[in-house]
C-alpha cells in the first residue's frame, strides 16, 4: 500500500471512530431528532417508522461505526 493511501485510510477510519463515539454519547437526542425528522418528512408512514426507532439501535450503529473505523486503522497500520 502506498503512503498516501495509508494516510487516507487512517483519516477516514478516524472519522468513522469519532462519528461512532459521538453517536453513542448523544444517542438519545439523536434518536429523538431522527424520529421527529421521519414524522415531519413522511407523515403517517413516518409515524410508524418513528415509533420503532430507539436509542439502543442508535448506539448499535455507533458501535458498528467504531468497529469499522478501528479495523480500517488497524489494517492500514499493519499492512506493508
Amino acid at each position: 500500500m502506498k503512503t498516501v493511501e495509508k494516510i487516507l485510510i487512517v483519516v477516514v477510519g478516524g472519522v468513522a471512530v469519532l462519528m461512532g463515539v459521538l453517536m453513542i454519547i448523544n444517542r438519545s437526542s439523536l434518536s429523538r431528532f431522527m424520529a421527529d425528522a421521519q414524522r415531519a418528512t413522511f407523515g403517517k408512514v413516518g409515524d410508524k417508522v418513528a415509533a420503532q426507532s430507539s436509542s439502543g439501535m442508535t448506539a448499535l450503529v455507533g458501535t458498528v461505526s467504531v468497529l469499522i473505523g478501528a479495523a480500517m486503522i488497524f489494517l492500514a497500520l499493519t499492512r506493508r
